[in-house]
């Protein structure tokens, strides 16, 4: 190698590799000074775009949690009222069961109990219309579901949790009653219309409602069997319809039993198929309950009421008696509070429930005739001059109250477990998640204290190597002034 004075190779190669130890050096200390390891794209590309992700889905996940935290304030405060709303529907059903003993209390203390009967229906109606969450109303209907349409069938349709399709505005619901509920019954009578003969007949009775011993006289028809047992249905559950000529059960479904005993008598019972002959015999019957599928989900119902629990839909509804196999349809449109529980748009990432409105004139059952016998009604019926007030009517009143109780202790339960076993279980879950998250990402940006010190060091000594190395290289040239001389 020649020895020159216009190119210093020697001091160039020093600048090259003191110039790759400063920008070393600059990048450990600005790694060290901000902690992390990535500080602009040209640290690691692809390591960005990666933590980038991560980031993104760290914070949306939090919101999710603040979701999460904010639904549950929601429902706890929901609970609150309807906890209120149970207080009252008790106090109600005290009111009616002091209506109903007449013979120790005076219409002047009916009255009284009327007035606070009145008065916890207003109460009822307040906090139906006033339960707020910040400006949204929880049980006046705004936070419900929309029905659209629905077939005479359903008498009552409670949806709490749907899933609508995403696609449309209105999500239809495919109900298909694959077996009717029926009534547990008897033949009354025989083919020729007699109930008994060769003499008076003593039946045991047991229905859905107790038990009664019955005389049937002797050469008894359809007129005479139903005069002796309808005189009991109060107490049995059991009555005689002189339009199909059997005894019949008021109640629907397969834990409703009918149960006849031929106690005392000299003569034959002919109803229940000829099998009871003698004191001693019997024959049970159960009714059956409603089997459907919902949207692909198999539902089998107590009776005709059917508590629905799916994906799809979760709620409760009922079939009008003697509803039969068939198709029925419902609609709604896409309504209800939607909660955001995790970090993506989809349903599974999303719980869409419904508070009902809980007005006095919702709670309750449409009033139906069972078998000549009106039922049901609305808790606004119970109020003073109405049809079911405790004055007109205390027993059916007191089947409406039982109606609303189970009305609004359900969706009591469903708002429980829905925090309790949804929107907790996800709270942790998402903890859980951006811990990890958090940890991949810290370990792709996140510099590495002790590895970044050493090498500090290492550039250090480098860059001082190549100061010193570069003060020699510059000295090279005037070396070879030597040889002029």
């Amino acid at each position: 190698m020649g020895l020159r004075i216009n190119t210093n190779i020697s001091s160039l190669t020093a600048l090259r590799s003191l110039n790759i130890s400063n920008s070393n050096l600059a990048r450990s200390m600005e790694r060290l000074s901000t902690g992390m390891r990535i500080n602009s794209a040209a640290d690691d590309p692809s390591g960005l775009v990666i933590s980038e992700q991560l980031r993104a889905q760290i914070s949306s996940l939090q919101q999710a949690s603040d979701n999460a935290s904010n639904a549950t304030n929601l429902l706890q405060t929901a609970e609150a009222a309807l906890n209120e709303m149970n207080t009252l529907l008790i106090s109600i059903r005290e009111s009616a069961i002091y209506a109903m003993n007449t013979g120790g209390a005076s219409a002047e203390q009916i009255a009284a109990e009327q007035n606070s009967v009145d008065q916890a229906i207003e109460a009822i109606d307040r906090i139906a219309s006033t339960t707020r969450f910040a400006t949204r109303s929880l049980f006046n209907g705004e936070s419900g579901f929309d029905l659209v349409s629905r077939p005479a069938e359903l008498t009552d349709l409670n949806p709490i949790s749907m899933n609508f399709d995403p696609t449309q505005a209105v999500t239809t619901f495919n109900l298909q009653v694959t077996q009717a509920a029926t009534q547990a019954t008897f033949a009354a009578v025989d083919g020729a219309g007699d109930a008994t003969t060769g003499g008076a007949v003593t039946l045991r009775l047991t229905g859905p409602l107790g038990t009664q011993d019955v005389t049937i006289p002797d050469n008894a028809d359809i007129t005479t069997m139903a005069s002796v047992v309808n005189l009991w249905r109060g107490s049995t559950g059991v009555f005689v319809d002189t339009t199909t000529g059997e005894l019949v059960t008021e109640k629907f479904g397969s834990a409703v039993q009918m149960r006849l005993e031929q106690v005392a008598g000299p003569g034959t019972f002919l109803g229940a198929g000829g099998v009871i002959t003698a004191p001693g015999e019997f024959a049970s019957n159960n009714g059956l309950d409603v089997q459907a599928n919902l949207n692909g989900v198999n539902v089998t119902g107590i009776g005709n009421h059917m508590t629905v629990v799916s994906s799809v839909f979760s709620g409760t509804m009922d079939l009008a008696e003697g509803t039969p196999i068939g198709t029925y349809d419902f609609q709604y449109r896409q309504s209800g509070l939607v909660f955001q529980l995790s970090n993506q748009a989809t349903a599974n990432d999303q719980a869409i429930i419904g508070l009902p409105s809980l007005y006095s004139a919702n709670l309750g059952r449409l009033e139906i005739t069972s078998n000549g016998e009106q039922l049901y009604g609305f808790l606004s019926s119970l109020s003073a001059g109405a049809t079911n007030d405790l004055f007109n009517d205390p027993q059916n009143a007191l089947r409406v109250i039982d109606t609303a109780i189970d009305q609004v202790s359900g969706v009591r339960a469903y708002v429980g477990a829905f925090v309790n076993d949804n929107i907790e279980p996800t709270m942790r879950e998402l903890a859980v998640h951006m811990e990890n998250l958090r940890a991949s990402e810290s370990t792709i940006r996140d510099v590495d204290i002790a590895a970044e010190s050493a090498e500090l060091a290492r550039t250090q000594v480098l860059f001082q190597a190549g100061i010193s190395v570069m003060a020699q290289a510059n000295q090279l040239p005037a070396a070879i002034l030597q040889l002029l001389q």
